[in-house]
């Protein structure tokens, strides 16, 4: 009797040293995706700025009607909206040779670049962070601690962007 309560609490306190090691690393993770998703933002932040500079600059209306952007978007949404006029732009001005547009559209595929880099920080670290919290008998008791899944961002081709190989 004695050593099945002995085992019993065995079990107890390696489950609840498993479960605060799974909490503690999820906690981890978290943090480190909420500060990428903040330099993300930044990020997102300055290439609007640019974008919406170049956008005064350039005679297209085209691309100024396409771009649709607003504050209440979230943010894989701006990102995949910045990215796709800034993927206009490239192509409008590519063509041109106004060197004044071109430093800032070089301006613009260095942005890219670190929000790429980001991106793919953030999308490994929400990998982890799922594949612990969608755990089947984590989840429920992960959810009443008011942890929820994340959402990656889109994983594009470059091959089909050929303009940002420069």
């Amino acid at each position: 009797m004695i050593y099945a309560i002995g085992i019993i609490i065995l079990i107890l306190i390696i489950g609840f040293g498993y479960m605060f090691f799974k909490y503690s690393k999820l906690k981890d993770i978290n943090n480190s995706i909420d500060i990428c998703e903040e330099n993300i933002n930044d990020l997102l932040d300055k290439k609007l700025e640019l974008v919406n500079s170049l956008l005064k600059s350039i005679k297209n209306e085209k691309i100024k009607k396409n771009f649709n952007y607003s504050d209440d978007l979230s943010i894989y949404e701006k990102e995949d909206a910045l990215f796709n006029v800034s993927f206009d732009i490239n192509k409008y001005i590519n063509d041109k040779k106004d060197s004044k547009l071109k430093k800032k559209v070089k301006e613009l595929n260095a942005l890219e670049e670190n929000l790429d880099g980001l991106k793919d920080f953030y999308n490994a670290n929400v990998l982890n962070y799922n594949e612990i919290f969608l755990k089947k008998y984590f989840n429920k008791i992960l959810r009443l601690l008011k942890f929820s899944d994340y959402k990656s961002f889109k994983i594009r081709k470059l091959e089909e962007y050929e303009i940002f190989k420069n």
